[in-house]
């Protein structure tokens, strides 16, 4: 069986944190080989004590678990520093408010048997992906603009997420050193903002996984930041969190 090492992006919130571990231990990991374990705690949203009990956590359920503690919270450089500090072959990519709807196992590495799909992504509830129409594969048309007008090119580009996924391991850590930390890292695949890396990932894949045409995962957060009035603003591919009055 492949190793994996688990990287889990996360900031003050334990009560979210617990259930997502919880949740993803006996739906998931359990099934799985899992190597190294790294948590990068951004210090957003709770308290020093939540930022404590976010650490005890963690370290409950991966006692030699590295953990990041930046100064700073940064989206994207929470992902390069993660991705970067793997080793194995694959990379399991965690946020710390996902809840898993099924159990799965190594059925989530068969798709890698196609050398060009370089993520497996887990079909989320809220992402309205129609695979009975759309298929598994994650991209989006390309079109060219003529006198205002898109044209369609007829071809399509790979979309590549920071959801919840797994990712060959030489992929992660390379688009990991591609990031431009100033900005979202996952519209640096394909919003033209980061040309290296939509040069790197165009001839490669992003696979749904959805076995029943259902999804497989749920968002945890966007309900927590609903009931606090959090919104994420993206300006310029740049994202902020922002809280309404």
């Amino acid at each position: 069986m492949s190793t994996l090492d688990l990287c889990i992006v996360a900031t003050r919130r334990p009560d979210l944190l617990a259930q997502t571990l919880t949740s993803f231990r006996e739906r998931i990991f359990s099934n799985l080989e899992l190597g190294g374990a790294y948590l990068n705690l951004d210090p957003a949203f709770g308290s020093i004590e939540d930022h404590h009990a976010c650490v005890d956590i963690f370290r409950s359920y991966f006692p030699e678990g590295v953990v990041f503690q930046p100064e700073s919270p940064g989206f994207c450089a929470a992902v390069a520093r993660l991705w970067s500090a793997t080793s194995a072959e694959y990379v399991f990519h965690l946020e710390d408010d996902w809840i898993a709807l099924r159990d799965m196992g190594t059925e989530l590495l068969a798709p890698f048997a196609d050398p060009a799909i370089t993520q497996v992504s887990f079909h989320t509830a809220d992402q309205n992906w129609d695979i009975g129409r759309k298929g598994h594969f994650h991209q989006r048309n390309e079109y060219a603009r003529f006198l205002g007008i898109k044209i369609p090119l007829f071809r399509t580009f790979p979309k590549f997420t920071t959801s919840p996924s797994i990712l060959r391991g030489g992929f992660a850590r390379h688009c990991a050193g591609l990031m431009d930390l100033s900005r979202d890292p996952e519209k640096q695949f394909y919003s033209g903002v980061n040309p290296a890396m939509e040069s790197y990932v165009r001839r490669s894949r992003n696979y749904i996984f959805s076995p029943e045409a259902g999804p497989v995962i749920k968002d945890m957060g966007r309900e927590w930041r609903e009931q606090r009035r959090i919104q994420k603003v993206i300006t310029n591919s740049t994202s902020i969190w922002r809280q309404s009055a």
